[in-house]
């Protein structure tokens, strides 16, 4: 048997009407965010992976909120713990779209946009195991996509010539899995849930 630690306080955020009628739901497969706005006041053990997610990917965001970043940490983390989002490789892109979405919204550049993005592209490379050979990310903000490949043998030649022409990129963020390198194993976009 598991025993799971629930942070003071947290009860409050779920009516009465729930608790009774779901007691198993905090078992779902979601990643742990912490609940207590407390937890939030000072960087606990529990929390500081949270704040390497954002903080070592993109240093840069340190300078929007000196001298520790907690007011974005902050805002990020309730924002986590409301939508789940998963700790796959999309984890970054969610991110991107939160900030694209925060008060920080006006001071957010490409380059926060792209380390997020090559961080999203170097976690797909390490977790994929399909046949697909690399992989390209777009932002509808920037004209500069990411392109990432799997280091494998080669056992047939592959054609790295010039990158062929991408349709534009019909949603915020797109993403497609590539079959060789140079571009021509593109498809299609495909939406980044």
């Amino acid at each position: 048997m598991r025993a799971l630690a629930i942070a003071s306080g947290a009860s409050r955020l779920v009516s009465r009407n729930a608790q009774s009628r779901n007691h198993g739901d905090f078992l779902l497969p979601f990643p742990d965010y912490p609940s207590n706005a407390r937890s939030f006041v000072h960087l606990d053990a529990r929390l500081l992976p949270y704040w390497h997610t954002l903080f070592d990917v993109c240093p840069g965001l340190l300078k929007l909120d000196p001298p520790d970043g907690l007011n974005i940490f902050r805002g990020f983390m309730t924002w986590a713990y409301r939508n789940h989002p998963p700790l796959n490789w999309t984890y970054y892109l969610s991110v991107c779209r939160w900030l694209l979405g925060s008060r920080y919204q006006a001071q957010i550049t490409e380059e926060h946009v792209e380390a997020f993005m090559s961080a999203a592209a170097a976690r797909w490379i390490n977790t994929d195991d399909s046949q697909a050979r690399g992989l390209v990310l777009a932002w509808r903000g920037s004209p500069d996509w990411v392109f990432d490949w799997k280091v494998a043998p080669r056992l047939v030649p592959a054609a790295d010539g010039e990158p062929e022409e991408y349709p534009p990129v019909p949603w915020d963020f797109a993403w497609c899995p590539l079959s060789s390198k140079g571009g021509s194993g593109f498809r299609r976009w495909l939406p980044i849930p």
